[in-house]
C-alpha cells in the first residue's frame, strides 16, 4: 500500500516503496493538529482498487481503505460495486495486525475475514476494550462489474489495526455537568481526526452521554435544541463558531452560561482554544461559569510510624488539627481525605470503617467483616463493602446512617479496591469475576434520596495480580499491580487505551498527586513520580491517605 500525507491546500503524495499492508510498527507523525472544520487536514491517502485484484485482495484492500477518512471513505466506497450500501461510521473494530486473515470461497463470491479484536468503537465515538484474544470474523460478498470483483454486501463500520488507529482517529472529551452544576465531567470519545472539532460539538449539543454515564451526569443543552449545519467554523478573527437555532435566544442567561462552558471545556480538547455560539450569524450572550477544580492537593497527607497524620512538608508532618487527632486515635491502616479536610474515612487496623471530624469526632460506621478501604463522595457520604460481597455496597453517612446502593458491581464475585471520582459522579473498582480479575467504572445515579450505580463499564477485562486503585486525573484510573513479584503501575483511559510501566518494588498504596502519581512501598518508604521517573521523597510513612481534592 502506498502511503502519503494530504496537506490542505496542497496535493503531496510522498511515494514510498511498494508493500502488500500498513506499517508494523509504530505510529506515523500526523504533524499538524485538527482543524476546525471538516477539511482533511492530514490523512492516510490508501490505494484505491487494484486491476485484476482477486476476491481476498479487493476485501483486503477495502479494509485498508478504512484508515482514510476524506470525503466520506470516497477511497474505500470504490471498492463497492454500485448501489451497494455500507456505513462507515457505524463503529470501529479495532484488530492486531498479525492474526488478520483474509480468505475467499471456492468461486470468490464470498470472503470470510478473522481477526482478533482489541477494542471497538460505537457510531457515538465511545471506546471500549474487549476480552483478551477475542476472536471475530466478517463476512463479504463480491460479484464481478466489468471484469472486476467489487463487493456487493460489507459490514458497516471500518476495521483498522491498533497500531494505525490513534493515527487516523483522535480522542476528545465531552464536557457534561456533575448533577449540582459544580463540576464538568469528561466524556472520552474517538473521532476521525480532521473531523473531529466537529464530531464533538455534534456529539455535545445533538447527543447524549455515553450509556454507562447516563444518570450520572447532566448537560444544558435542551433535548429540542440541534445545531445548524454540522460543522464548526473559523470566522475572520479566528474564534471557532458554533451555530445554533433562534429557538436558543429564548433561554435564560444560566443555562446559556452553562453551555458555553460545555462546549468551551468539550472543544479545548480538540485544539480549539476559543469558542462562540452564534444565531443566523450573530454572538450569543454567554460566558463560561466557574467550576470547582478536582485537582489535588501538593502536600501528601500522611501517617509517619511515629503516629503523626497530616500534610507531609519537607521533612515535617503539618497537623491537620483535630482532623489529624480523630484520624491517629482510629489507629488507621487506610485514609481518604475529603476535598475540604473537614471529613475522613478511615479503614482501622481491626478492619472497620470509621468517619473521623474536623472537630475530633469520630463514629464507627460498619464492622462487617473483611472490609475493603472506604471512599467518599461528593456529599460527603463513605462508602463500604466486604471483600467478598461486592454487592452490599453502602453509602453511610459521616455520623453513621446507612443506606444500600443498587445495582452495585453485578456479576462480580469480590472487590479488590475502590474510589469515587474527585467530581462525585464516577466510582472505580477492581473486581474479580469469573476467577479474572478487571477494573470496572460505573456512574452513580442519585433520585428522590436512592443512590445506584448505572450498567459497569469495563476498563480492562485482565487485570493478573491487581491489588489497589486511584484515580489519577478526571479520565485516568491508576491501578498497582504485583506480577509475578514485580510491581507494576498500569493507567487506564476511561474511554480509551491504557499504559503499563514500572513501579518502586514492594509497593503497597498507590495515589493521586496535584501534578505526579504517588507511591508507598513495604518498606514505608514515599515516592512520587513526574514523567518516567520516580522519587523518594520520604520515609518512615505508615499509611499514604487519598485526597478527594483541594479547596485551593
Amino acid at each position: 500500500m502506498r502511503r502519503a500525507l494530504a496537506l490542505v491546500g496542497l496535493a503531496l503524495v510522498l511515494a514510498l516503496t511498494a508493500c502488500t499492508g500498513l506499517p508494523t510498527s509504530g505510529y506515523v507523525n500526523p504533524g499538524r493538529g485538527p482543524q476546525v472544520d471538516d477539511t482533511q487536514a492530514f490523512a492516510f491517502v490508501p490505494d484505491g482498487p487494484q486491476d485484476d485484484a482477486s476476491p481476498a485482495e479487493i476485501v483486503e484492500g477495502f479494509l485498508r481503505a478504512g484508515s482514510g477518512p476524506a470525503d466520506d471513505w470516497a477511497t474505500a466506497k470504490l471498492f463497492l460495486a454500485s448501489g451497494t450500501q455500507w456505513d462507515p461510521r457505524a463503529r470501529v473494530t479495532i484488530d492486531r495486525l498479525a492474526d488478520r486473515r483474509a480468505a475467499a470461497n471456492a468461486d470468490g463470491t464470498g470472503v470470510t475475514v478473522a481477526l482478533t479484536t482489541v477494542a471497538g468503537v460505537d457510531a457515538n465515538g465511545a471506546y471500549a476494550p474487549t476480552a483478551s484474544g477475542t476472536a471475530e470474523s466478517l463476512s463479504f460478498t463480491l460479484a464481478r462489474v466489468d471484469d472486476q470483483w467489487r463487493i456487493t454486501s460489507a459490514p458497516d463500520g471500518v476495521v483498522l489495526y491498533e497500531e494505525v488507529f490513534p493515527t487516523v482517529y483522535q480522542s476528545a472529551s465531552i464536557a457534561y455537568f456533575d448533577p449540582t452544576w459544580s463540576f464538568i465531567v469528561p466524556d472520552v470519545r474517538w473521532f476521525p481526526r480532521a473531523l473531529v472539532a466537529s464530531r464533538v460539538a455534534t456529539a455535545l449539543v445533538d447527543g447524549q452521554p455515553s450509556a454507562w454515564l447516563a444518570g450520572a451526569v447532566k448537560t444544558a443543552f435542551p433535548d429540542e435544541l440541534s445545531l445548524v449545519g454540522r460543522s464548526v467554523t473559523l470566522s475572520s478573527s479566528g474564534v471557532a463558531q458554533v451555530q445554533l437555532p433562534r429557538t436558543a435566544l429564548s433561554l435564560d442567561r444560566t443555562t446559556l452560561d452553562r453551555m458555553q462552558t460545555q462546549l468551551s471545556k468539550s472543544l479545548v480538547t480538540a485544539g480549539i482554544s476559543e469558542v462562540q455560539m452564534t444565531v443566523e450569524g450573530t454572538p450569543v450572550p454567554a460566558s463560561e461559569v466557574s467550576v470547582r477544580v478536582t485537582r489535588v492537593d501538593p502536600s501528601p497527607a500522611v501517617l509517619t510510624t511515629a503516629g503523626a497524620f497530616g500534610a507531609l512538608a519537607g521533612d515535617t508532618v503539618e497537623s491537620l488539627g483535630g482532623l489529624s487527632e480523630a484520624i491517629e486515635s482510629l489507629a488507621p491502616a487506610a485514609v481518604e481525605l475529603e476535598a475540604d479536610r473537614s471529613l475522613a474515612a478511615v479503614r482501622t487496623q481491626q478492619g472497620a470503617v470509621a468517619s473521623a471530624l474536623a472537630d475530633g469526632r469520630t463514629f464507627l460506621l460498619d464492622d462487617r467483616p473483611g472490609l475493603i478501604a472506604p471512599t467518599i463522595d461528593a456529599e460527603g457520604a463513605i462508602w463500604s463493602v466486604p471483600a467478598s460481597a461486592p454487592t452490599q455496597l453502602r453509602t453511610i453517612s459521616a455520623e453513621g446512617v446507612p443506606r444500600n446502593v443498587g445495582n452495585a458491581w453485578p456479576d462480580a464475585s469480590e472487590i479488590t479496591a475502590m474510589q469515587i471520582s474527585r467530581d462525585g459522579t464516577r466510582v472505580a473498582a477492581i473486581v474479580t469475576v469469573s476467577g479474572t480479575r478487571e477494573v470496572w467504572v460505573a456512574g452513580i445515579q442519585r433520585e428522590g434520596g436512592e443512590v445506584d450505580l448505572g450498567v459497569p463499564h469495563v476498563l480492562s477485562f485482565s487485570q493478573q495480580g491487581a491489588f489497589d486503585l486511584a484515580w489519577l486525573d478526571d479520565t485516568t484510573v491508576g491501578v498497582l499491580a504485583d506480577v509475578d513479584g514485580a510491581s507494576r503501575l498500569r493507567e487506564l483511559n476511561v474511554g480509551g487505551r491504557g499504559t503499563e510501566a514500572a513501579a518502586p518494588d514492594g509497593a503497597t498504596t498507590l495515589a493521586a498527586g496535584s501534578t505526579s502519581v504517588r507511591v508507598l512501598d513495604d518498606a514505608g518508604r514515599l515516592y512520587s513520580r513526574r514523567g518516567s521517573s520516580w522519587t523518594l521523597v520520604a520515609t518512615g510513612i505508615r499509611v499514604l491517605a487519598a485526597q478527594q481534592g483541594t479547596t485551593s
